[in-house]
């Protein structure tokens, strides 16, 4: 099972999305840029004004997306080379998204860590980042202006997309990081944009450059002023500053999960089984699903400690399908946990008893078809006939002389039944075959 995207998404990314999308008039905005938005758009552009990376082409660098994709459980995206002395890369679309890079990244940064680029390109695509992104562009490059939306919306909503767009940039980093197996790469592209390129023969050092991001959380966190400087000097940013992408990256890199999933991923290729594997989903999502599929599930995903238990009681639920299930005894596990692979896990499946079953359990006794309404309003004496017809000796039937209006009430109809002394049972309810059955039916009253 491929691993869950939302395990390396950064918590600032998945929050500021959630803000963004809560602002008032996002949705009339979203709904105006997708009728002004056109996908082919962008693949005429790029096919007509930069070089495809594909295998007949520039056939290195497309090569390096083939395991990139296949770790991170995404198709293969078009990637484009740009003639632009900037160093960049950026990923776009929609449906089909595609990646671009240009020629002064080429030219910057050494070609082991174009691999970790287009990770964090590809982790954008993986984090469902891509629309958002392409909106946010076009809606920060003005395009706003061909929206006729209100300034009073428009502002809000485009310091909103710089943030959200800034802290997308961390969990695409987390996404290079996954395909890496650490954050040594993601953290010297960072040094390497910031300050030296391939050409600069100097030694730069990982730790001082992190160093260099604690000294500024320090010194924004000293004082109100130093925040509302951060906050006019970066606002509208589309990225992190360097210096505060590695450290992200470093510190979520030193973590027991990072670890766990990039062992997890690694198992995965080599064909291994990994000591623990991840819950993509929460618990509860399982119930009332096919108990059997959920079982495979879990396997697929590298539980090997899977087991199905029989319940009879439904509780709603379908045939086979799950009213409980745990782990380790545990009903509270939460999306994003990290399980250990031979854990026990209880799936308790609704399969009812068999016609054959429920005879053996209710020896001497008759199960009825039909609740009392059920009986109610039908011919006694078709009624009468089948209750005999499934066993029952002891009926006993009288007259219930009450119908005034022939054709509001039928005659001969059942007006009350009783069986065993209850008037108030349900379908497949199981009685004594001695058990009176009491039968009231309706007749015309006497005048």
């Amino acid at each position: 099972m491929a691993l869950n995207h939302d395990l390396f998404i950064h918590e600032s990314d998945r929050t500021a999305l959630n803000a963004l999308k809560a602002i008032p008039g996002f949705t009339q905005i979203l709904r105006g840029f997708m009728k002004i938005w056109n996908e082919r758009q962008f693949k005429l552009l790029n096919l007509s004004t930069y070089v495809r990376a594909d295998e007949t082409q520039m056939a290195k660098y497309h090569d390096m997306l083939v395991p990139i994709c296949k770790r991170l459980d995404i198709p293969v995206p078009e990637l484009y080379v740009a003639l632009n002395p900037y160093p960049n890369a950026y990923t776009s679309g929609d449906n089909e998204p595609f990646i671009v890079m240009t020629s002064g990244l080429i030219n910057t940064v050494p070609e082991e860590l174009l691999p970790t680029v287009l990770a964090h390109e590809c982790g954008h695509i993986a984090c469902h980042h891509v629309l958002y992104l392409t909106m946010g562009r076009l809606i920060l490059s003005g395009a706003l202006s061909m929206l006729e939306v209100s300034p009073l919306i428009t502002q809000p909503v485009s310091m909103a997309f710089y943030y959200w767009m800034r802290c997308s940039e961390y969990s695409a980093d987390r996404a290079a990081a996954v395909c890496d197996g650490s954050g040594e790469n993601t953290i010297e592209l960072c040094m390497r944009l910031a300050g030296f390129d391939k050409n600069i023969p100097i030694a730069a050092n990982k730790a001082a450059f992190l160093k260099q991001a604690e000294e500024y959380y320090k010194m924004v966190d000293e004082s109100a002023w130093n925040k509302v400087m951060e906050f006019m000097m970066f606002s509208h940013a589309t990225h992190p500053l360097n210096a505060l992408r590695a450290y992200q990256c470093n510190k979520w890199t030193s973590t027991s999960d990072f670890k766990r999933m990039v062992k997890y991923l690694d198992d995965l290729d080599n064909g291994q089984q990994s000591a623990h594997v991840p819950m993509n989903v929460p618990l509860s999502s399982f119930l009332k699903r096919d108990a059997n599929t959920v079982a495979s599930e879990l396997r697929e995903a590298g539980f090997t400690n899977v087991s199905i238990t029989r319940t009879t009681q439904a509780g709603g639920a379908a045939v086979n399908s799950v009213v409980a299930i745990t782990a380790g005894g545990r009903t509270d596990i939460k999306a994003g946990e990290w399980l250990p692979a031979d854990i026990a896990w209880l799936i308790s499946a609704y399969v009812p008893l068999s016609e054959q079953e429920q005879r053996a359990a209710h020896p001497g006794q008759i199960c009825v078809p039909y609740s009392d309404a059920g009986y109610c309003g039908r011919d006694y004496r078709t009624v009468v006939d089948e209750l005999r017809a499934l066993g029952f000796t002891n009926i006993s039937v009288c007259e219930q002389a009450d119908i005034r209006v022939k054709f509001l009430i039928k005659e001969y109809s059942v007006a009350h039944i009783s069986i065993d002394h209850t008037d108030r049972f349900e379908r497949n309810t199981w009685f004594r075959q001695n058990a009176p059955v009491s039968i009231r039916y309706h007749v015309m009253a006497q005048n």
